[in-house]
This record gives structure tokens, C-alpha cells and sequence, in this order.
């Protein structure tokens, strides 16, 4: 969890650095998904991370027209 709060610290940040985040947060056990969604005109990324039953944890979600924007927002919220 560090290591992601460190790279959401930085001043520009690249969407490799994301996709790194979300390999820790496969690390840890959870899983992710990332959707690009052609049907839809506006909001095509799907962002979310759901937990496994034993963490009793609610998914994070995020629908938006960017997809940095969208990583960064679960991320955040997954730091919570």
C-alpha cells in the first residue's frame, strides 16, 4: 500500500505508473478490472476492485470519460 501512495504522490504520473498500482493491488489479493466500453458515447472506462468475502470490503468503482482520471480515483479511495 506504500508503493501506491507513493506513486499517486507524484507530480506526473504516467499510466504505466498506474497499471503498476493496480499490479500491487493484484499483489495483494484483490482483483481489478479495467473496461473499456465501446457501446457508450460518454463515461467508456469502467474502473473496479473487489475483495475477496474474508476482507468484508465493499467494491470501488469509478465511471469516467478518462481513464487516468478513473485509475486515480480507485486507487485513492482503495488507500482508504
Amino acid at each position: 500500500m506504500k508503493i501506491i501512495k507513493e506513486i499517486l504522490e507524484k507530480d506526473n504520473l504516467s499510466i504505466e505508473d498506474l497499471i503498476y498500482c493496480f499490479e500491487q493491488v493484484k499483489k495483494n489479493g484483490d482483483i481489478a478490472v479495467i473496461k473499456f466500453d465501446g457501446e457508450r458515447d460518454e463515461i467508456g472506462y469502467t474502473i473496479f476492485i473487489s475483495f475477496p468475502l474474508i476482507k468484508k470490503r465493499e467494491m470501488i468503482r469509478a465511471d469516467e470519460n478518462s481513464l487516468k482520471v478513473a485509475l486515480i480515483k480507485v486507487l485513492t479511495k482503495y488507500l482508504e
